[in-house]
This record gives C-alpha cells, structure tokens and sequence, in this order.
C-alpha cells in the first residue's frame, strides 16, 4: 500500500463527516473537520478536577473522620464520575463535525439528539473568533456565528485546530459569496 493510500484513510473524508443528502449537486466543499480532539479534555476537565479533589480530601480526611468503607464508595463513584464524563465526551467530540461550502457553513452535533444547524454564507451576520488562554496554549479556538435574524450567536465551532487560517477560509468564502449573488451583479 502507498503512503498517500495510508494518509488519505487516516483524514476524515466529507462522506464520514456528513449525511451524503445533506449537500446539493452544485456544492463545493471547501473543508470538512471535527474539532481538535483536545475538546475532551477542554468538556470533562471540572468534573475531572472536581472528582480528584474529592479523591484527595477523602484521603487526607479519612483518618482522622474513620470513614471506614464510606471512602472506598466516595473514591469509586468519583472515579466512576470521572471515567463517565470522558466518554461522554468522548462521544460528543465524535458527533461534531463543521463543513464550511462555497454556499454555507454547517455545524453537526449531538449524542442523543442530532442538531444540524446551516445556513447560507449571505445570511451569516458576523463572525466571532474566540481564543480562550488556554485554547492559545493548546493552538485551538473557536468560531461564532450570528444571523441577521436573531441578536445573539446561532453556532459555534469549538476547538478548531488553525482557528486564524479557518477564520480567513471562511470570510475568504463569505466574500466570495457576496461577490457572486445576483444582488450585487
């Protein structure tokens, strides 16, 4: 097998990443990506922190309380607690998925329930480039959207690799899109 055989299974494609009905024939993918998969650490990180401080006070207590058997519940359910919300998301980060066309952009999420939310880059408002500090030191970010129908944030793109390259793709693209309409011509 050849390296580019290897490299090209290893990549999401736009066909694991989308529902094959979800875009038209006379759509262009510009980029398909999930976020960075530091978003599992970045939505379990409290109640990891909160399950090992508790871990830690039941140790530093139980001799002087006696707990007895009530430390071994205490540690187990927070380990429980801790193993639960991992995966949880775990799960989350392998729903989410942002396809940006030459026509819109779409955000896919949803464990239980799936939540598509698209619309047209001549409807989108402004966009938002978020960098947290801990998602500078980590190099990801995130990207918010709004509409001309609503006065708050519609989407966001969390924890992007490249947040600044994937801000310029997608203004690049919005500008594109105002350019081609039939109302600037």
């Amino acid at each position: 097998m050849s390296e580019n055989n290897t490299d090209t299974q290893c990549k999401p494609t736009i066909d694991t990443l989308l529902p094959s009905d979800l875009l038209s024939e006379e759509e262009t993918v510009i980029f398909a990506l999930k976020p960075s998969l530091w978003a599992i650490a970045f939505c379990s990180f409290r109640t990891v922190l909160v399950s090992l401080s508790v871990i830690l006070l039941t140790f530093f207590v139980e001799p002087y309380l006696s707990l007895g058997s009530m430390a071994g519940y205490v540690i187990s359910f927070c380990g429980i607690a801790m193993v639960a919300r991992v995966g949880f998301a775990f799960l989350q980060w392998l729903s989410r998925s942002y396809v940006l066309t030459d026509k819109r952009v779409i955000r896919i999420r949803g464990v239980f329930t799936i939540d598509i939310f698209q619309c047209s880059l001549l409807k989108l408002q402004n966009t938002f480039l978020q960098l947290t500090l801990p998602q500078r030191i980590f190099g990801i970010g995130s990207i918010a959207f709004t509409t001309a129908g609503t006065g708050g944030i519609e989407a966001i793109w969390r924890h992007v690799k490249n947040p600044l390259e994937i801000h310029h793709q997608l203004l690049r693209a919005m500008n594109r899109a105002l350019e081609n309409s039939p109302s600037s011509l």
